[in-house]
């Protein structure tokens, strides 16, 4: 969770297929720069733009976030495609894995989303004290002895908005 610019937002990433692409595609223009380096021991244009274009995709993978407000759930991200707010009371369960949290929207296909540890906990709590999120929310866990989720039975939950 960050708080910027008055807005709480809770970074995700996309599913683990598309996650790798992504990233491998967003480093290949610094090894190709660090090639064009070493073959001739100079700095020139196109390692600068190889250096501008590894900058802008890896602050495009990081474009990717959560913001809850007036009970909807912005889902920020750089696919123009997708929707970008859901209303709270559409969704009727949240299933939440060691690293994904799914949400299921009425008339829409569930959508994953892989989120770290603290993240994730921040985002689960905020949308469960949100006065209009009516829906479920579902601990999934395919390990029998895995502790994880002991964090959500012994903490306390976020503080409601005053």
């Amino acid at each position: 969770m960050i708080k910027l610019l008055g807005k709480e937002r809770y970074h995700w990433q996309p599913e683990l297929s598309w996650l790798i692409i992504y990233w491998s595609i967003a480093f290949i223009p610094i090894f190709l720069g660090a090639a064009l380096i070493f073959e001739n021991l100079t700095v020139s244009k196109q390692v600068l733009i190889l250096f501008a274009i590894f900058i802008v995709l890896i602050s495009a993978g990081f474009h990717r976030y959560f913001v809850i407000e007036n009970g909807q759930l912005g889902i920020v991200s750089l696919n123009i495609f997708s929707k970008s707010h859901i209303p709270l009371e559409d969704i009727t369960k949240v299933e939440v894995t060691k690293s994904t949290v799914t949400l299921y929207v009425k008339n829409q296909n569930k959508r994953t989303f892989y989120m770290r540890k603290w993240p994730k906990k921040y985002f689960i709590d905020a949308l469960v004290v949100d006065p209009a999120f009516q829906g479920e929310v579902v601990l999934v866990d395919n390990l029998i002895k895995l502790d994880y989720f002991k964090i959500y039975e012994n903490e306390k939950k976020a503080l409601t908005k005053s």
